[in-house]
């Protein structure tokens, strides 16, 4: 609630592109498809920030996102692209 207006905060958007990690080791593209391509780019133009979420263990994962949830379904990003995009300020990173 914001305390000038009395009206209620908006809801933080939930960012275009989202990675999750997992042991800190492999990512994975969790969310942005469409902006794969200019991710793995050296000099590609996608929205910022992306959201990195780590999480333990696969056993994590399946934890947060349900048993449903297929690793094998999502595109794997390697940990150097991992690297540039925290190098450039464009990761926002935090634990499941």
């Amino acid at each position: 609630m914001n305390a000038l207006t009395g009206k209620p905060e908006p809801e933080p958007e939930e960012p275009p592109i989202i990675i999750m990690g997992i042991a800190r080791k492999s990512y994975y593209l969790l969310k942005g498809d469409a902006h794969l391509d200019q991710i793995l780019l050296a000099d590609g133009t996608y929205p910022t920030p992306i959201l990195c979420v780590y999480f333990e263990d696969i056993f994590d994962t399946k934890r947060v996102l349900g048993d449903q949830f297929n690793l094998g379904a999502l595109w794997g990003i390697h940990p150097d692209i991992i690297h540039r995009l925290r190098e450039t300020q464009s990761l926002i990173e935090t634990e499941a």
